[in-house]
């Protein structure tokens, strides 16, 4: 399901904001399986398939989580196994078809292809398994309740394309009692986040993918112009396209009380690459920098070692940048 389809926004978005806060009434826990259901259903529409590879990460990974919180285990080799199941399971998704097509071009061999569907989201709930896994590790999550783990993990604005927030800050908000009552503020300001999110999408980034998509299928009728124009209406199209989506992840929140980071700050202005970088994706960067360049040693261990974590960061970030 897409946030910019029909059926979601006059359906599925009134109805689980709604439902929501009538079961928070209720009783908190029953709140959270709304968003849990609420999230299955957005994941699995028109695509039920994509549960199975869904469902195996959720119990490898709150297994590891629950045997290292129940066994109090502060071993970085043992947490070392979730997380190279998690990064290898993305690599073979994203990366084996890609790594035999360049195995064949360089030795000149005949490596069939696997026939492998790609996990809707594969990469932004497996990093964000990966934070709560070492969030278990480090001490930091209070416990290891079920209905916390699965409405972390599964939250259907951030589960496909992010933004990407901290299991501590999630669950924190989550359990907040103050936040389980409307608040026509954040729901007011979550329509308007969320109505500009969908102007990007609908009327900027899918008119140029229009033309994006008609300069790809003439591409050998395309004069020089066309192609210049090519590279200049992608640049937009993906840009208004990942922003867009974000803006309407973090506006679906604001209407529930949940606060997502924005996740662009105007990167086209940017005055450097690294400048860029630090305004495209400013949630995965800062997801990145704590758990991966920091716990690398980050700047503290010379130059040679900051320029190796930062083209480590770099790649994973390169990884992520599209789910």
């Amino acid at each position: 399901m897409q946030f910019n389809s029909y059926g979601f926004i006059l359906f599925v978005l009134p109805v689980t904001v709604l439902l929501y806060f009538l079961a928070n009434k209720i009783k908190p826990v029953f709140g959270k399986l709304v968003i849990i259901i609420a999230s299955i259903i957005f994941y699995s529409w028109g695509r039920i398939n994509m549960l199975l590879y869904l469902g195996i990460s959720l119990l490898i990974n709150y297994g590891s989580a629950l045997v290292i919180k129940k066994r109090k285990i502060r071993n970085r080799m043992v947490l070392a196994l979730p997380i190279i199941v998690n990064v290898g399971m993305l690599v073979y998704f994203k990366y084996l078809n890609f790594a035999i097509s360049n195995i064949n071009a360089f030795l000149g061999k005949n490596f069939p292809f696997q026939n492998i569907i790609l996990p809707l989201g594969i990469s932004f709930y497996t990093f964000q398994q990966i934070a709560y896994v070492v969030a278990t590790e480090q001490g930091e999550l209070e416990n290891n309740d079920l209905i916390d783990y699965l409405a972390y993990i599964l939250y259907f604005p951030k589960l496909v394309m992010g933004p990407i927030i901290d299991p501590v800050d999630y669950i924190s908000q989550l359990n907040q009692a103050e936040r389980k009552k409307v608040d026509l503020t954040n729901l007011a300001v979550g329509i308007k986040i969320f109505s500009l999110g969908l102007l990007k999408k609908v009327l900027i980034a899918d008119t140029f993918a229009t033309a994006v998509s008609w300069a790809y299928t003439n591409i050998d009728a395309a004069t020089s112009m066309d192609c210049l124009l090519l590279v200049l209406f992608y640049t937009f199209e993906i840009y208004f396209d990942f922003s867009g989506y974000s803006d309407m992840a973090v506006g679906i929140s604001s209407m529930l009380n949940i606060d997502l980071p924005m996740n662009f700050d105007s990167p086209y202005k940017a005055v450097s690459i690294r400048d860029f970088w630090k305004r495209w994706h400013i949630s995965l960067t800062k997801f990145l920098t704590k758990y991966i360049y920091i716990p690398l040693g980050g700047s503290r261990k010379g130059e040679a070692f900051t320029y190796l974590n930062t083209l480590i960061v770099f790649f994973g970030k390169r990884i992520m940048a599209r789910g």
